[in-house]
């Protein structure tokens, strides 16, 4: 009850003291005059005693809430919790120079190149997930932060847009991850976790470096899920090197790790713009799991209330006043 009262607020609290005028009917005694010289010895009307107390009282009560009412009350903007069906997304996209290179199986006749077929498809999926938080780092020689996990989809399609500037020719994957993986920390786990790294590349983990990044994914509980844009001349993953030969490929030693993290991690191997939009699609049915969230209700105008009620005990005065006997029968 206290609680609830604190979210309680006005706008112009000085015309609160407009509210001391309800003394005057409390206080003032008015009654009319008729021509005898005393009442005394007439027995009490208990009745008609309790009609002037609510004439009173009622008549003080309008006055208060008109006070109330012009104060401006409202009701303050809270937090609500609500239930939906999504994720806490942070898209770790690769922003390195060949990723302006074309697919390994471009369409006949069409060019585009993974960067903006990448960046087309993820508009349509962050648009689309309007209960998901999502977030978004970007890398190439060093991670940058586009938009922090949250609910604001308009900082995360500004970040896509960025992407147009191109980036250096490195790939600091790890760094790139544990960034995102950062924004997790300490929050309250509410709904699935998903990374979505999309890259076209992969990079040489030390054995720190390793364990530094499987530690942070297990003790945030976040599922990896690796959009895998591949080159013309990059590797593919779905055929192991030979044997003594895994080291010349980076993007096989990086998934082989990945499937050591000791999360859920699902890798999508995509040789064209059609790729990848199944690929998204299938990640987005994926993280479609409930989710707990919180929105900011907007604050309640109450003056209406307020105003309501003086028009009741008004309307209750008016009655009562009406019942006032303003001239007594002769005998």
């Amino acid at each position: 009850m206290v609680r609830a009262l604190s979210n309680l607020m006005v706008a112009q609290p000085w015309y609160l003291l407009w509210s001391l005028l309800a003394l005057l009917p409390l206080l003032l005694k008015n009654y009319p005059a008729f021509p005898y010289p005393t009442l005394a010895r007439l027995p009490a009307d208990a009745l008609s005693l309790w009609v002037e107390r609510a004439w009173r009282l009622l008549g003080a009560l309008a006055i208060v809430f008109i006070a109330i009412g012009l104060s401006g009350i409202y009701w303050t903007e809270n937090m609500v919790e609500r239930v939906g069906s999504g994720a806490h997304v942070m898209i770790v996209l690769d922003r390195s120079a060949s990723m302006n290179d074309d697919f390994a199986d471009p369409p006949a006749g069409e060019r585009e190149s993974k960067m903006a077929a990448a960046r087309r498809v993820l508009q349509d999926f962050v648009s689309q997930g309007k209960e998901d938080l999502l977030g978004m780092v970007t890398f190439s020689t060093s991670p940058i932060l586009a938009a922090p996990l949250g609910g604001d989809r308009e900082a995360v399609l500004a970040g896509l847009q960025a992407t147009e500037a191109g980036g250096m020719g490195f790939t600091a994957v790890a760094r790139g991850l544990g960034m995102a993986l950062e924004y997790y920390k300490g929050r309250p786990v509410t709904g699935s976790r998903a990374v979505l790294l999309v890259s076209d590349g992969g990079a040489y983990l030390d054995a720190k470096t390793q364990e530094m990044l499987r530690n942070m994914f297990q003790r945030e509980n976040a599922s990896l899920f690796w959009l895998y844009l591949r080159s013309a001349n990059g590797a593919s993953l779905k055929v192991a090197p030979a044997e003594g030969d895994e080291d010349a490929y980076p993007e096989y030693q990086l998934h082989r790790y990945f499937g050591t993290l000791g999360t859920s991690y699902r890798v999508y191997e995509a040789d064209n713009p059609l790729a990848v939009e199944r690929a998204l699609q299938d990640i987005s049915r994926l993280k479609n799991k409930p989710v707990r969230y919180t929105q900011a209700a907007p604050r309640l105008d109450l003056s209406w209330l307020f105003y309501l009620l003086a028009l009741l005990c008004a309307g209750c005065v008016l009655a009562l006043h009406l019942t006032e006997i303003k001239q007594w029968r002769n005998a």
